[in-house]
């Protein structure tokens, strides 16, 4: 049976034992004979549904105690009363029952942020999970009224043996799921049957975070706090108590539907050092034997690190025994392509000078494990992925860029080295090449003192908090019973 079964079968119980009350305190109407009618109704439609789910049932108990209330019924009193709260409060223990949550899924390099989450439900026979592959789209409406669009969808869940519908072919009202997950929060990216707004109208929308909260910037507030998704989500979900102080100091509802859990993003990161990754094939004769650097570029290229392109590139042409994985933001084509045009030459040149350098690969997978696994050190405009490689214990050299102006922080940014000129950079890659790693023990403060939560196991805690927060909320008058939590 399905959670939102059990809970409407739940209600009307509720309501039975409130018209018992009534039935029972009333002076004798017509309203009387009409509320007696209804309630017989009830119970024969409970009836119905108990029947057709008998498959559902643990033991025969719920149709006997139904059998009695209904002879009860007729005669009031106490009894009654007495015999539907038992009745209620016994449903979730005698009924077999799923919640079905539907997790809509867009590009591939963003399924980590549910995976953890995905993989939990599937092995739980208590969840019934499906995943909806979702596409992703950028405008641009030129002068002439012309609208430049470029779509990314892509299938990568089959290779992981994840089946899913398209986006077109499901239906959130006709599915009616218990719960939804997404990690896009961005309106303007997406179809508008499935906004938050739209979604929170059918079922409890959770957000899992698709980045990892660490620096706070002006310009990300909003995108931290304020977008729709946060005022229509039924839960977010946080990465730590830092991250919820500033959550609560920024977003309209105050905090008040934040679950802190750990982000399931960070469960790959967390355990990638005791399962480990193939190395992938064409990496073979250019990271073999060398010490490599992952460098990790952001999609706006007016003020990202691929300035320093011809300094780099030339570096590791000196350099053969290190070698380089570049992997670029994965929207950085779409939106040089739409936003900075006189740009997309100069794009497509710095892949074809990489691919002409044999100590040099471009990141083309969609997780980014094995560049966390294979690589020795990491460089990087402001991204999510910093906060990810500090779980691998690694050292990481941020290049800092003055397009984001820093109000705070939720991760202390003292784990990483620094550089705003081709000198740093070089000095960073010099120290590395020669095993020089400073920041060792601070990145272990700080992943103890601000990551404690990381520990592989955030999917397991939304999970269970979320179960716990639904029963909570669907069954109040038996919430301390523990025999509903996972």
């Amino acid at each position: 049976m399905k959670y939102s079964m059990l809970v409407d079968l739940t209600k009307m119980s509720r309501a039975l034992a409130d018209a018992a009350r009534y039935l029972r305190a009333a002076p004798q109407n017509d309203l009387q004979a009409e509320v007696t009618e209804k309630g017989r109704q009830m119970l024969s439609q409970i009836e119905t549904v108990l029947e057709q789910h008998r498959e559902d049932l643990r033991s025969e108990t719920p149709l006997e105690q139904l059998a009695e209330l209904k002879t009860l019924w007729e005669s009031g009193g106490e009894v009654l009363e007495k015999r539907l709260e038992q009745f209620t409060r016994n449903l979730p223990k005698e009924i077999s029952y799923q919640v079905r949550a539907v997790f809509f899924a867009e590009q591939g390099e963003k399924w980590d942020a549910m995976g953890s989450v995905y993989a939990y439900m599937r092995d739980d026979p208590r969840f019934d999970p499906v995943v909806v592959l979702m596409p992703i789209f950028r405008s641009l409406q030129r002068a002439d009224g012309h609208v430049d669009q470029e779509i990314i969808y892509k299938d990568y869940l089959t290779p992981m043996g994840i089946p899913f519908y398209e986006y077109n072919a499901y239906s959130l009202p006709d599915d009616r799921p218990d719960l939804a997950f997404t990690s896009q929060p961005y309106n303007s990216v997406q179809l508008p049957q499935f906004y938050a707004e739209s979604i929170s109208k059918d079922t409890r929308l959770v957000y899992l975070p698709y980045f990892v909260p660490d620096k706070v910037a002006v310009e990300s507030v909003q995108a931290w706090c304020q977008l729709p998704v946060y005022n229509y989500a039924w839960k977010v979900i946080g990465s730590s108590q830092r991250h919820y102080e500033v959550y609560r100091r920024y977003s309209r509802l105050k905090g008040s539907n934040m679950l802190i859990t750990g982000l399931p993003k960070l469960d790959a990161a967390a355990t990638l050092r005791e399962r480990g990754v193939p190395l992938p094939e064409k990496w073979e004769n250019v990271i073999r034997n060398r010490k490599t650097f992952l460098w990790n570029s952001w999609y706006s290229l007016d003020v990202c690190s691929l300035r320093y392109f011809d300094e780099l590139l030339s570096w590791f042409k000196e350099h053969t025994d290190c070698a380089l994985i570049w992997r670029p933001h994965p929207m950085t084509d779409i939106v040089t392509k739409l936003y900075l045009p006189d740009q997309y030459d100069f794009w497509l040149q710095c892949q074809q000078r990489l691919e002409e350098l044999p100590n040099a690969v471009r990141d083309e997978e969609v997780s980014c494990d094995a560049a966390f696994c294979y690589s020795d050190a990491q460089i990087s405009d402001y991204s999510s992925l910093m906060p990810q490689y500090l779980l691998v214990d690694k050292p990481c050299l941020w290049i800092v860029s003055s397009a984001f102006t820093f109000i705070g922080e939720v991760i202390d940014g003292d784990w990483t080295e620094r550089a705003s000129n081709t000198q740093q950079i070089l000095d960073f890659l010099e120290r590395i090449r020669q095993g020089d790693d400073p920041k060792a023990d601070r990145r272990k403060a700080v992943r103890q003192k601000d990551l404690s939560l990381a520990d592989g196991h955030c999917g397991e805690r939304v999970c269970k908090k979320i179960w716990d927060a639904m029963h909570r909320e669907d069954f109040s008058i038996f919430c301390s019973d523990r025999s509903l939590s996972i």
